[in-house]
């Protein structure tokens, strides 16, 4: 009888080799995609729109979790697919409060954010007999205290800048040559503050207060808007 039951418990461990195949279990393709995802989920810390990655991931994860719960028993991975479900829906919350925080605190404090393209550049100019002026909107900024985002226009000069033309953006039409007119602001560094070069990859921020009376800058442009600028850095937030 010993004998009988010990050849019973032993039983399960005498599996014939064609048979062991049977005992593994596959993990579903998006297993692997889904870990990709959460390195990939990094670039999410460099610009808001980004935030659709970590999304994604948890999406993947999602639909790798359910195949796997479907299966009975047939998938593995369910743990792993958990942890990067977790991981993804963790980078995006985090990514995205960074994201708000950045652009909660950006502004100096005492000053208002003005968008260089809808705010100014859109508006053109008035004309009023025949005459080209400053457009009504753009005309109440003058004087005012704002934030501004742009580009510094390309000099030979990399460091101790104490003023440089600001412009829109940093395509062709801006960097390629001759920037129109509305699309750029001769910044002028208060006191004894100095600046350094950042090229058309970076973005900066300047704070100052906004004036609007033509002029010519030392590398030939002719800004008509003018900031004379308190505070100046890299922009936190793309818009």
């Amino acid at each position: 009888m010993l004998a009988a039951d010990q050849m019973t418990l032993d039983a399960p461990r005498n599996i014939a080799p064609d048979d062991q195949e049977f005992l593994y279990r596959p993990i579903p393709a998006l297993v692997p995609v889904s870990m990709a995802f959460v390195v990939i989920s990094l670039v999410a810390s460099i610009w808001d729109v980004l935030l659709i990655v970590p999304l994604a991931g948890v999406i993947v994860s999602v639909i790798a979790w359910r195949q796997i719960r479907q299966s009975q028993g047939a998938l593995s991975g369910g743990r792993l697919a958990c942890v990067t479900l977790v991981s993804q829906a963790l980078m995006f919350v985090g990514f995205a409060a960074m994201h708000v925080h950045s652009y909660a605190t950006e502004v100096p404090q005492g000053y208002a954010r003005t968008n260089f393209t809808t705010d100014i550049s859109k508006k053109g100019f008035s004309t009023e007999n025949g005459m080209l002026g400053i457009h009504p909107d753009v005309q109440k900024l003058v004087g005012e205290k704002v934030m501004i985002k742009g580009y510094m226009y390309p000099t030979k000069q990399m460091t101790g800048i104490k003023s440089f033309v600001l412009c829109r953006d940093n395509g062709d039409c801006c960097f390629g040559g001759q920037p129109k007119t509305t699309d750029m602001i001769l910044v002028k560094m208060n006191g004894d503050k100095t600046v350094h070069f950042h090229d058309n990859k970076v973005m900066v921020a300047v704070s100052g207060i906004f004036k609007a009376e033509p002029t010519v800058d030392e590398t030939g442009l002719r800004p008509v808007y003018q900031l004379d600028c308190e505070f100046f850095g890299k922009a936190k937030t793309l818009y």
